[in-house]
């Protein structure tokens, strides 16, 4: 098993904006492993169910497994 950083870009939509975001660190045997991993420990459902595992997407941000990646869009 590998040690993931999970970051999701940033991102400027309908007047609201956020900069790139650092969840944590999670293990898998790949990147989807440990984005799976860290949906599982979300305690809100409505959160969890934003996250899509085929595009690696939460809310529509993109995921990460570094800072500098994730700060390419909109910081």
């Amino acid at each position: 098993m590998k040690r993931f950083q999970i970051w999701t870009e940033g991102y400027s939509a309908t007047g609201e904006s956020s900069g790139a975001h650092f969840h944590g660190e999670f293990e898998g045997e790949s990147f989807h492993d440990a984005v799976t991993a860290y949906r599982d420990s979300l305690a809100n459902e409505p959160s969890r169910n934003c996250i899509d595992l085929e595009r690696l997407t939460f809310w529509g941000c993109r995921f990460f497994d570094n800072e500098d990646d994730a700060r390419k869009s909109f910081g």
